[in-house]
């Protein structure tokens, strides 16, 4: 699990690192064509997230994430699968030693019965 969390990781700072050379990549074009940085603060972030969507470096990342996550998902799955198994079998060990105490009490409760039926007779 160690290990698909750091490609997991890898993958967004992958896609951070583009974002923000896409950021400084803006800005700077912003400040170049305007008076000031006032217009930084009017800029949508919904529309530099569609021009981000749309590069295909950002587009295979995204694809690579979504890939590492549903790996991740099911290594999850398969872990919890295997910690039920092992429950299973130790619950199945435990089961027949209670069986195995319920034959002892049986055959303790027998000999007293045989004891007392002596006794009386």
């Amino acid at each position: 699990m160690g290990d698909m969390t750091v490609k997991v990781m890898v993958e967004i700072l992958f896609i951070l690192a583009i974002a923000t050379k896409e950021i400084h990549q803006n800005s700077a074009s912003a400040l170049i064509l305007s008076d000031g940085p006032s217009v930084l603060a009017h800029r949508s972030p919904e529309a530099f997230l569609r021009k981000l969507v749309g590069r295909m470096d950002i587009e295979d990342a995204l694809r690579r994430l979504d890939k590492l996550s549903q790996e991740e998902a099911r290594m999850a799955t398969a872990e919890g699968l295997k910690a039920a198994h092992s429950i299973d079998n130790k619950v199945e060990d435990v089961s027949a030693k209670v069986e195995r105490v319920d034959d002892r009490v049986k055959d303790v409760g027998n000999k007293l019965i045989d004891g007392m039926q002596i006794t009386f007779n």
